[in-house]
């Protein structure tokens, strides 16, 4: 009988972990930003939109909303234009229910069509809490260093 609660405490707490999803750190969604070739001037704005849109939750799931539909991940990304629930489609062509775990590559990828087209003004977060505001610092994010950046630094004196 001990053993049935062991396994069923271990059971609700993995399916509690992933229902919950990964709460990024401010760094991270920069160092993931970067990886996706987001200028580095926008990053601030992009992560102000993962903040006022999600908390940084990876795996979140909002709506029903207008027309019945649900905005998924870290970017809130709606099914009624952008992709579709439970099949590939919507403009970006993917699933919903792709843009629900912990890698956010494709959210970005899926945003940035978003931002293109619309701006920042496709998310009511970033009207509401970014714009006009004062962005997150992420000065003390280290940036990702280029190969040309690491070159450049090499003390003079070793090559000779």
């Amino acid at each position: 009988m001990k053993r049935l609660w062991v396994i069923l405490s271990i059971l609700v707490i993995t399916i509690i972990h992933f229902l919950e999803g990964k709460i990024l750190a401010q760094c991270e969604a920069v160092k993931e930003l970067e990886r996706a070739k987001i200028e580095r001037t926008f990053i601030s704005n992009w992560v102000c939109l993962m903040q006022s849109e999600s908390g940084m939750n990876t795996r979140l799931v909002t709506g029903p909303k207008t027309a019945s539909s649900y905005s998924f991940g870290i970017l809130q990304i709606n099914s009624a234009k952008w992709c579709t629930r439970g099949r590939t489609g919507g403009i970006c062509n993917k699933r919903c229910e792709a843009f629900i775990n912990d890698d956010i590559q494709d959210d970005i990828a899926c945003a940035k069509i978003i931002f293109d087209r619309e701006g920042f003004k496709a998310w009511n977060g970033w009207m509401k809490k970014c714009k006009n505001k004062p962005l997150p610092n992420i000065g003390h994010c280290k940036r990702r260093k280029r190969m040309t950046d690491e070159i450049e630094e090499v003390d003079p004196m070793i090559l000779l």
